[in-house]
């Protein structure tokens, strides 16, 4: 059983276990959209609103921004609420849950050095496994 509580930072031992909980019971994804400049990788993230994610672990520090909506991002570093507006630099090695308040749209913005548009080799650079 979970202990993870709405009002609680959670360990990172306790991201992977609702993670890992989450398996059996995943619905479909939204499925993200991929835009490549020469040396730059952007892809856009719809979720909607009332779904629930553990993110990838990136290995590279890149831009998050929020175009649409609210979420809240919860990591074993804290919480925040964000919305329409928002720009950060998302940290490498942080695993995040983030709970879609309003439909919300989500850009991350990552350095493409092999300038490639392969999907498997992109996410080989910058995801841990």
């Amino acid at each position: 059983m979970l202990d993870i509580q709405i009002r609680d930072t959670p360990t990172r031992d306790q991201i992977v276990a609702l993670q890992e909980a989450m398996f059996p019971i995943q619905c479909a994804q939204p499925d993200p959209t991929h835009f490549f400049a020469p040396g730059m990788y952007l892809r856009e993230l719809t979720v909607p609103a009332g779904m629930l994610i553990v993110g990838k672990t990136h290995k590279h520090d890149h831009f998050l921004l929020v175009l649409k909506g609210r979420a809240e991002v919860i990591s074993e570093f804290g919480r925040d609420t964000v919305e329409a507006g928002h720009i950060s630099i998302s940290k490498a090695g942080v695993k995040r849950i983030v709970l879609a308040l309003e439909d919300t749209k989500f850009v991350t913005v990552h350095l493409n050095k092999a300038d490639s548009q392969d999907l498997e080799v992109i996410e080989k650079e910058h995801i841990e496994p």
